[in-house]
C-alpha cells in the first residue's frame, strides 16, 4: 500500500500539489482568518462548572451589581493631587461607563462617599480608581469585547494634561495575555520558520532539499488553519489564541520531522544503489507506518487535553490534533509528489556524508556495554529531573505578560500609590435569615470581619461595620467613652459656675438670716410697744366712755333750752335765743366729738389689739423663717462641701475617658457598638449600602491580602477566611448563616485542584492510549512499556531542567499550564523518536536473524541508519520549540524550554542511550512475543508483493 501511494504521489506529482494549493486558497479565502475566530468564540478562562462561577451568579442576584467575574478597573494617575478637575473627569467617565449597559453591569464609585473615599483615593492623593463589572466570563470572547468596548469609552474620553487612564485588572490580565500572544504569533511562525530553514539547508546543504519538508509545512499549516476555524466559527470544537500558538509551533515541527524522516530513509535507500522510484517506494514503505502512527500518536495525545476542565488545556487538544493530522496527511502525499518531481530531475540528491559511522561506533557501545550505559544515562537523567521536587506552578497571570502590555502599566500606577493587591480583594458573602442592617447585626459582622482580620496576611477588611476599612471612630466605644467624657467636663464647667453662684446664695442667705434677725428684734419691740398703746387705748376708750355719758348728761340738762333755739325759726336775730343757741350748739358739737372719740377710743382699742396678735404672729413666723435659712444654709454649705469633693473624682473620670479615647484611637481595639443614632446617619447608611443586599439579610466583605493573590498566597489564604468567618458567627445573631466566597484567591485554589486533577487524567488517558498505538505498531508489551517508561523520564528531566532554569536561576514560577503541555507534547513526539528507532531495530534484527550476534548486530545497522535522521528531527523540532522564546509571554516561553529540552533529552540520551541499552539487556525479551522467523518471512512476502 505504501508503495503503490508513494507512486501515485510521485506520478500525478503536480496533481498532488496544485490540491493541495487549491483547498490552501480556497479554505484562507472564504473561511475567516482562525485569529479572529478564536478571539470571538474564546472560552471563559475558568472552567463552566467552578464553583466560583456559580457563586458569582448567585451574588449578583442578592446585590444586583452583576453575576460575573469579569471585574477590571479604571485607574486614573495624576502629576498633581486631585483637584476638581481631575474630580469632574473622573465622573465624567464613570457617567459615561454606566451609559454602556450592554458591555458593563456596574460601576462602584468609592469616592461619591466621604466614608469609603479614603480606600478609592491614595493617601497622596494623586490616584483615585473605581471597580467596573463587565459582561462576559473571564477569557471568553464577549469579555474581550466588553473591555474593548471600556478601553473605547476611555479613548473618547481623555483625561487632563497631566492625568494618565488605565483599565487594569484580573479579566483584563487575561485579554491582554491572549492579545501578546496573539500579535506575536506571526513573529514567532517567522522566526520559527527561518530556523528550521537555515538547519535544513545545513544538513542537506541544498535549498532544493530544504524546500521539500518546507513545502509540505506550508502547505498542510495552510490547510489545517482554515479547517480548525472553519470548525471553531460553527462551535463544533473549542478555539484559543493559545491553541492557534501552540498548533504552529507542534505542526512546524512534527510536519518537518516527517519529511525529515521520509527525506533521510530516501537518501538512504539510494546511498545503496537503489533507482529513484525504487528508493522512494522503499523509504514510503518502510517511513510511511511510522508517520502516520506518530501523527496519531500525537493527535491522540494532544485530543485527551478534551477531557480536561480547565478551557485553556481543553482547547488547545482538538485543534492541535487537527493540525498534526493534516500535518501528517500532507506529509504522506506531499512529500512523496515533491521528492518524485525533485528526485526524476536529479534534484534532492543524498551528499557524501560520514555521519552514520559515527552512530555505528556509538551503537557499537551500547551494544557491548548496555548495562554500564543505561545505568549513567538513567542516573543522568534522574539528576535533571530532582528540580521537580521543589516545582511551584505559577497562577500569577498578571506576571506571565510583558511589562508594556496596558494592564501591568495599571497595575504600576497603583502600585505606586496604594498597598498592594488593592485591585484584586476577595468577596466573602454572608447570608442570614434575617435583616442585619441593625446594631446587633452590625456587631454581629464587626465580629466576622475581626476573625478575618486576624489571619496572617490579611491587610484590610471593608464592611458595613467598616466601610471604609477601618471601625469608624463614633461606633467604636472607646471613642463614645471619649465624647462621654467631653460632654462630662463640659457639665463640670457649667456646675462650678453653678457652684459659685451657691457660693454666693450662701452669704446672702447670711445677710437675709442677719436682716431676718433684725426684724425679728424690731418686731418684739413694737409687740411690747403695742401692747402698751394697746393697754393705753383701753385705759382711753374707758375714759372717753365716761366722758361721752358725762357730756350725754349734761347735754342733757340744756334740752329746754335745746327746745327753746329748735322752736324759734327766727332765734339767730333773737337776742336772748340767740345767746341760748350758743350756749346750746357748743355742747351739741362736744356731745358728738365725745361720742367720735369713744368710737375712735374702741375702734383704736381693737386695731391695737388685732395688730398686737399680728405682729406677735409676724415675730413668731420671722423665727421660724430665720430657723429655716440657717437650714438651708446649712444644706448649701453641705451641697458645696459635697460637690467639691466630687468634682476631683469626675475629673479623674474624665480624663480617663478621654485617655481611653486617645490611647485606642486608631487601634482598632476600641470595641464596637453603633447605637442606633448614628446608624440612622443618612451618610453612614450610604456607605453601608454597598456592603448590604436589598433585603438586608445577606452582607458581604471585601478583604485586601498580602502576597500574590493570583496565586498561592490567595489560594492558601481563602479557605482560611471561610474558616474564620465560621469560627465568629457559631454564636450570636448568625449561627446558621451560609457563607460563600469569589474572587481571585479562592479561584485559584479551585483552578489548583482542577490544574492537579486534569495533569493526572491526562497523565492516564494519553500514556493508555500511547501504549495501545505502541503495542499495535511494535507488537510487543515489553518493547511498548519500555518505550513509554523512557518517554515519561525524559520528560521528568525535561521538566527538572525547565524548573531550574525558569524558577531556581531566573527566579519565575514554572507556569500551571506548562505541565500538561509538556507531558502531551514530550509524550507523545518523544514516543515516535523512540518507536521510528524501535521498528528500525526491529528490521534490522528481522534480516539479521540466524547470525551471529543478530541482535547486537540490527542494534548497530539502525544505529547507523537513523542516528543522524532522528538527531537532526529531534534537533529541528527543538529548535521550533525554542523559537517561542522569541515571546514574552512566560506560558510560551516556558512551554517552549520545557518541550525543546525535552526534545533534545530524548533525541540524544533516550533514544541514544536509555531504549537501545534497556533492548540489548533484555535480549529477545524486549520483543517478546514476537518471533522473529516468523516476522521475517512475513515481511519478505510483504516486499515481494508490490515487486511483482
Amino acid at each position: 500500500m505504501w508503495t503503490r501511494l508513494a507512486a501515485f504521489c510521485s506520478r500525478y506529482a503536480i496533481l498532488v500539489v496544485g490540491l493541495w494549493a487549491l483547498a490552501a486558497g480556497a479554505g484562507n479565502l472564504f473561511v475567516p482568518q482562525l485569529e479572529p475566530v478564536s478571539q470571538s468564540h474564546a472560552r471563559s478562562f475558568f472552567p463552566s462548572d467552578t464553583p466560583i462561577l456559580h457563586t458569582t451568579k448567585q451574588v449578583g442576584k442578592l446585590f444586583g451589581d452583576g453575576d460575573t467575574i469579569n471585574l477590571n478597573y479604571v485607574a486614573l494617575e495624576d502629576d498633581r493631587p486631585l483637584d476638581e478637575a481631575a474630580r469632574g473627569y473622573y465622573d465624567r467617565l464613570v457617567g459615561a461607563l454606566r451609559a454602556d449597559s450592554a458591555h458593563v453591569q456596574s460601576v462602584q464609585d468609592l469616592w461619591a462617599d466621604p466614608l469609603t473615599a479614603k480606600v478609592a483615593v491614595s493617601a497622596d492623593n494623586k490616584a483615585v480608581y473605581a471597580m467596573v463589572r463587565l459582561t462576559g466570563d473571564v477569557g471568553s470572547g464577549p469579555a474581550n469585547e466588553a473591555i474593548e468596548a471600556v478601553r473605547a469609552i476611555v479613548a473618547k474620553n481623555p483625561p487632563p494634561d497631566g492625568m494618565h487612564a488605565h483599565i487594569t485588572g484580573p479579566a483584563t490580565t487575561i485579554t491582554d495575555e491572549f492579545d501578546a500572544i496573539d500579535r506575536q504569533m506571526l513573529m514567532i511562525t517567522g522566526v520559527t520558520i527561518v530556523l528550521i530553514t537555515l538547519l535544513l539547508i545545513a544538513v542537506y546543504r541544498s535549498l532544493l532539499t530544504a524546500l521539500v519538508p518546507l513545502t509540505a509545512v506550508g502547505l498542510g499549516l495552510a490547510v489545517a488553519r482554515p479547517i480548525v476555524a472553519f470548525l471553531g466559527e460553527h462551535d463544533i470544537i473549542e478555539v484559543s489564541i493559545f491553541s492557534v500558538a501552540l498548533l504552529a509551533a507542534l505542526m512546524l515541527g512534527a510536519t518537518t520531522d516527517y519529511g525529515i524522516f521520509l527525506l533521510g530513509r530516501y537518501h538512504e535507500e539510494r546511498r545503496r544503489g537503489a533507482g529513484h522510484d525504487e528508493a522512494l517506494g522503499a523509504a514510503n514503505s518502510q517511513v510511511g507506518p511510522v508517520v502516520l502512527a506518530s501523527g496519531l500518536t500525537i493527535a491522540a495525545g494532544l485530543s485527551c487535553l478534551v477531557f480536561g476542565n480547565i478551557n485553556m488545556l481543553r482547547t488547545a487538544g482538538l485543534p492541535c490534533a487537527i493540525g498534526i493530522l493534516v500535518g501528517m496527511v500532507a506529509s504522506l502525499t506531499v512529500l512523496p509528489a515533491l521528492i518524485g518531481l525533485f528526485g526524476r530531475r536529479g534534484w534532492a540528491q543524498p551528499r557524501e556524508v560520514k555521519v552514520s559511522r559515527r552512530w555505528r561506533k556509538i551503537g557499537t557501545v551500547v551494544a557491548r556495554w548496555p548495562g554500564p550505559v543505561v545505568v549513567v544515562a538513567v542516573l543522568a537523567l534522574v539528576v535533571c529531573a530532582l528540580p521537580v521536587l521543589s516545582l511551584q506552578r505559577g497562577y500569577v497571570e498578571a506576571r506571565a505578560i510583558p511589562d508594556t502590555m496596558p494592564s501591568s502599566r495599571g497595575y504600576q500606577a497603583m502600585d505606586r500609590h496604594f498597598p498592594p493587591n488593592v485591585l484584586l480583594p476577595e468577596v466573602v458573602v454572608l447570608e442570614s435569615d434575617h435583616d442585619l442592617r441593625n446594631p446587633q447585626g452590625l456587631i454581629a459582622l464587626e465580629k466576622a470581619a475581626r476573625g478575618v482580620m486576624a489571619i496572617p496576611g490579611v491587610r484590610m477588611v471593608q464592611s458595613a461595620s467598616r466601610p471604609g476599612g477601618a471601625v469608624p471612630a463614633q461606633a467604636q466605644l472607646s471613642d463614645q467613652a471619649g465624647a462621654i467624657g467631653g460632654r462630662l467636663d463640659e457639665q463640670m464647667a457649667g456646675l462650678s459656675q453653678r457652684l459659685a453662684a451657691l457660693d454666693r446664695l450662701q452669704s446672702a442667705l447670711s445677710g437675709f438670716s442677719s436682716a431676718i434677725g433684725q426684724l425679728q428684734t424690731g418686731l418684739d419691740g413694737s409687740v411690747t410697744g403695742l401692747r402698751q398703746v394697746n393697754g393705753g387705748a383701753d385705759g382711753m376708750r374707758a375714759g372717753m366712755a365716761q366722758l361721752q355719758d358725762n357730756a350725754n348728761t349734761v347735754s342733757g340738762y340744756l334740752d329746754p333750752l335745746r327746745d327753746i333755739v329748735n322752736g324759734n325759726p327766727n332765734c339767730a336775730n333773737d337776742g336772748i335765743c340767740s345767746v341760748v343757741m350758743k350756749v346750746v350748739e357748743p355742747m351739741d358739737g362736744m356731745v358728738e366729738a365725745a361720742e367720735a372719740l369713744a368710737k375712735g377710743s374702741a375702734v383704736l382699742g381693737a386695731g391695737s389689739s388685732d395688730m398686737t396678735k399680728s405682729l406677735a404672729g409676724a415675730a413668731g413666723s420671722t423665727q421660724s423663717m430665720r430657723a429655716s435659712l440657717g437650714q438651708l444654709n446649712a444644706v448649701s454649705s453641705q451641697l458645696s462641701e459635697t460637690i467639691g469633693s466630687i468634682r476631683p473624682m469626675f475629673a479623674g473620670l474624665t480624663d480617663y475617658l478621654r485617655e481611653m479615647s486617645t490611647d485606642f484611637a486608631g487601634s482598632g481595639e476600641g470595641g464596637f457598638y453603633l447605637p442606633q443614632r448614628a446608624w440612622d446617619d443618612p451618610t453612614f447608611r450610604q456607605a453601608s449600602s454597598f456592603f448590604f443586599s436589598k433585603d438586608g439579610r445577606a452582607a458581604r466583605f471585601l478583604v485586601f491580602e498580602d502576597g500574590d493573590v493570583f496565586g498561592p498566597d490567595g489560594a492558601d489564604r481563602a479557605p482560611k477566611v471561610l474558616a474564620a468567618i465560621h469560627e465568629a458567627t457559631k454564636e450570636g445573631t448568625l449561627v446558621g448563616n451560609t457563607t460563600s466566597m469569589v474572587g481571585y484567591g479562592i479561584g485559584t485554589a479551585q483552578m489548583r485542584d482542577f490544574v492537579g486533577q486534569d495533569f493526572l487524567l491526562l497523565a492516564v488517558v494519553s500514556l493508555t492510549m500511547i501504549f495501545l498505538i505502541m503495542l499495535v505498531m511494535l507488537r510487543s508489551p515489553v518493547a511498548a512499556a519500555a518505550v513509554i517508561g523512557t518517554v515519561i523520564l525524559s520528560y521528568l528531566s525535561a521538566l527538572g531542567i525547565s524548573t531550574l532554569i525558569w524558577q531556581d536561576v531566573i527566579g519565575r514560577q514554572v507556569h500551571w499550564s506548562v505541565p500538561s503541555i509538556a507531558m502531551i507534547a514530550l509524550v507523545s513526539v518523544g514516543a515516535d523518536y523512540n518507536l521510528l528507532f524501535a521498528l528500525r531495530m526491529r528490521e534490522e534484527v528481522e534480516a539479521h536473524q540466524g547470525k551471529r550476534d543478530g541482535l547486537r548486530t540490527g542494534m548497530i545497522r539502525a544505529f547507523g541508519g537513523t542516528g543522524g535522521v532522528v538527531t537532526t528531527a529531534g534537533i529541528v523540532f527543538g529548535i521550533t520549540m525554542f523559537a517561542m522564546l522569541s515571546s514574552d509571554v512566560l506560558s510560551i516561553e516556558e512551554v517552549g524550554t520545557t518541550i525543546g529540552v525535552g526534545l533534545l533529552i530524548d533525541t540524544l540520551i533516550v533514544r541514544t542511550f536509555v531504549v537501545p541499552g534497556i533492548a540489548a539487556l533484555l535480549g529477545r525479551w524486549f520483543w517478546w512475543p514476537l518471533r522473529f522467523g516468523a516476522a521475517r518471512r512475513a515481511r519478505q512476502t510483504a516486499v515481494r508483493a508490490p515487486a511483482s
